[in-house]
């Protein structure tokens, strides 16, 4: 569905991202991995059109593009949940998209937002302000909003941060049978080891893409090694 060609993303003098390439196939649950500073949110926010890129391109595959498939949940603290709206009021955001301008919800995108609150377990909570939620709750909104919007890429950026262990299990389930229904899944994570029992493909990255491929074929002690270790910054030891 999707895939970076090359790409080097970059801060006024300072490289985030350098000679990336990688592919998100539909129905293919991904996990983008990484220490701090790597270049995972680098990388998905340049996917999302965020962040411009320096040299290198993101294709999408014929019949696709970024404003049309991609739904896009960015890490909880870049929000401002003080903001004066509702849970059903946020979920109904992933609708504005595909309405255009000053084109009202209709009774269709009321039906796709209530069945995502549904599916994210917070229906109930759809009068309560944004601000009143605990982290879980928030996390599960942002996913709502997301399902909601429909989109056939879903880009997610650290989901699981702030969130307790059974919530978390149950994060991934949702993402993982989204994942099973045709959609492309894109997680950043630091968990590894979840990443490796839920997901189709891992994408290591420290600057570079130090590997990707399948659990089996990424998870391997010098693959770590260069992925974590300051001493390896950027170095690819290999890609499957």
């Amino acid at each position: 569905m999707l895939g970076v060609e090359h790409l080097t993303v970059t801060y006024g003098p300072q490289v985030a991202l350098e000679d990336a390439t990688v592919r998100f196939e539909a129905g293919q649950f991904s996990a983008i991995i990484g220490p701090n500073g790597a270049g995972k949110s680098t990388l998905l926010r340049t996917l999302v059109g965020l962040l411009p890129d320096h040299a290198g391109a993101v294709q999408f595959d014929p019949g696709h593009t970024a404003q049309g498939c991609i739904s896009y949940v960015p890490q909880q603290q870049t929000l401002d949940w003080a903001f004066p709206v509702t849970v059903w009021d946020v979920a109904m955001m992933g609708r504005t998209g595909r309405l255009g301008w000053l084109r009202w919800p209709g009774r269709k995108d009321r039906e796709l937002v209530q069945a995502a609150l549904r599916e994210t377990g917070v229906y109930d909570l759809r009068h309560r302000h944004i601000g009143a939620l605990s982290g879980g709750q928030r996390q599960r909104v942002l996913l709502a909003r997301m399902l909601a919007r429909r989109g056939h890429l879903l880009l997610l950026d650290e989901p699981l941060t702030g969130v307790d262990a059974a919530t978390q299990e149950s994060l991934m389930a949702l993402l993982r049978a989204e994942a099973n229904r045709g959609r492309a899944v894109v997680m950043v994570t630091h968990d590894l080891e979840q990443a490796r029992r839920w997901c189709d493909q891992l994408v290591l990255i420290n600057r570079r893409i130090i590997a990707a491929g399948t659990p089996e074929q990424v998870y391997t002690p010098q693959n770590i090694e260069a992925t974590f270790s300051s001493s390896h910054l950027g170095h690819t030891h290999a890609e499957a």
